[in-house]
């Protein structure tokens, strides 16, 4: 069996990233637990803690294979003689595990049955991801198949993240060591709430973007095991890539 194209893999990843966003606020807001919940808020009460659970497991099994894919795309568009480009590319693939690792601790433990796990865990997922796609953006403009426009997109996108989640870390910082309370909290609870899910949604965007990439990926099963290899483009309109 062979599948060409492997594009609905990262594609899969950020449209369930994004569902389960939205499904998760409707449902704490729908219910009446919170009306303004920042996503970790999301996984208190039941029922939408189930779906919490649901949506960052699927997450931490669909965020590997998505680094294992990039990895292989990497390698493959790399030079054998580029052994600083090899292990930039096999620390980014750890990066990747670590990341999942992360996402499983921040589904499995609440922020009201384990905070201190939760919050580990969540920093892991959001910073580690952070970390991988700009690392990841910067490289790939000059591995990626993707136009220059793309790739600046890309880039933006990363660093916007980072930014963002900056910000973010800074507000929540302030709630927690009570440097910002009464009046201010209320001033600055929207903002940092806001940058939370920007800076959440920002994350799937590098991942959208790669599907020109992960087109030229072909997985292979057959009795030998599964291979992934690479189909160079080609001009050939009755044999396109």
């Amino acid at each position: 069996m062979q599948i060409r194209g492997l594009a609905f893999v990262p594609v899969a990843w950020g449209l369930w990233s994004l569902w389960g966003l939205y499904m998760l606020v409707i449902l704490t807001v729908i219910s009446g637990h919170n009306h303004k919940p920042f996503i970790s808020d999301t996984g208190i009460q039941s029922p939408e803690s189930v779906v919490y659970t649901i949506v960052f497991m699927v997450l931490s099994i669909l965020g590997p294979g998505v680094a294992f894919l990039q990895y292989k795309f990497m390698l493959y568009r790399s030079e054998p003689a580029e052994k600083s480009f090899v292990i930039i590319q096999r620390i980014l693939f750890v990066i990747g595990w670590i990341v999942s690792f992360g996402t499983t601790v921040n589904a499995i433990f609440s922020v009201r049955s384990n905070p201190l796990a939760h919050r580990i865990g969540a920093g892991i997922g959001f910073v580690g991801t952070a970390i991988y796609n700009v690392c990841q953006a910067g490289l790939l403009y000059r591995t990626s198949y993707s136009s220059r426009l793309m790739c600046h997109i890309r880039l933006a996108a990363a660093l916007g993240t980072i930014v963002i989640l900056v910000l973010f870390a800074v507000g929540m910082g302030s709630f927690y060591s009570e440097l910002c309370t009464g009046q201010c909290s209320e001033i600055f609870y929207l903002p940092v709430l806001v940058s939370e899910y920007v800076g959440f949604c920002g994350l799937t965007l590098h991942q959208l973007f790669s599907y020109t990439d992960f087109q030229s990926l072909t997985l292979t099963v057959s009795r030998k095991g599964i291979t992934i290899c690479l189909r160079e483009k080609t001009e050939d309109p009755k044999n396109p890539a």
